[in-house]
């Protein structure tokens, strides 16, 4: 009886151990499918000879210390080439810095952006940090990258090295019939977007230049709402966060 006992006591957890193998092998196929779904544009290419942040050079004429952090922003095209990259740089100061950033754009190769399984060209907006620190008489150079248009409310929630959204381009974007070609005008446009890349809500800040009219700010929250986004990334798991793109001619 004893004998009888035990190997039903032995079968059972067999039977346990399998249904434990089973439940690991679905959770892992099911990350894997959620990690090829998504997956932002990013500079960790194999070929470190290509990526950005190894290719951006300190300025030669800068000297001495110096803390600046420019935004920039490009297309990320499926090929992984960055396509019309420019930075934000009000004064000349800036200007010599962001000499710098464009030529190393050029040479420079990403990781393209995955959508729903596949590469989409992407907008991508990042900011490139550079510091010179005066230690024992010497000046030590540091250029750093952070993923995101550094806006406040997601910096706060998931700190400076969180992956902002991307937004994929399309050949057909509502925006471009509808706003001025001549007539400069320059706005931020802000959404909600959700862990699944659902941009919703968006909503139409000026910034600069003319104020487009309804029938324009209507297209930019259409395009914003309607495009195909990679959600917000933090600590490598998608999170909600407010969308901000900067729109202008």
């Amino acid at each position: 009886m004893m004998a009888s006992n035990h190997w039903e006591f032995e079968r059972r957890l067999i039977a346990m151990r399998y249904l434990i193998v089973v439940a690991l092998l679905c959770c892992l196929g099911t990350e894997s499918e959620a990690e090829t779904r998504f997956r932002p544009a990013n500079f960790d290419i194999a070929d470190t000879e290509r990526r950005l942040y190894n290719l951006i050079k300190w300025p030669k004429d800068v000297k001495g210390k110096t803390s600046l952090i420019l935004t920039c922003f490009g297309v990320i095209k499926a090929n992984g080439k960055m396509e019309v990259p420019n930075c934000i740089a009000p004064n000349s100061f800036e200007k010599v810095f962001t000499a710098e950033i464009m030529k190393a754009s050029k040479k420079a190769r990403l990781n393209p952006a995955i959508i729903n399984g596949k590469s989409k060209s992407v907008y991508l907006q990042f900011r490139v940090e550079f510091n010179a620190e005066v230690i024992k008489k010497e000046v030590q150079h540091s250029i750093d990258i952070h993923l995101n248009p550094g806006y406040e409310e997601n910096v706060k929630a998931y700190g400076d090295d969180h992956i902002a959204g991307q937004r994929a381009i399309t050949k057909k974007q509502p925006f471009r019939d509808a706003c001025p070609k001549r007539a400069r005008y320059v706005v931020w446009v802000l959404a909600y977007l959700g862990e699944t890349g659902k941009a919703e809500n968006a909503r139409v800040e000026h910034s600069d230049g003319i104020m487009p009219t309804e029938t324009c700010r209507e297209a930019l929250r259409q395009t914003v709402n309607s495009s195909q986004f990679t959600p917000a990334m933090a600590g490598g798991v998608a999170v909600p966060s407010t969308f901000v793109e900067l729109f202008s001619n």
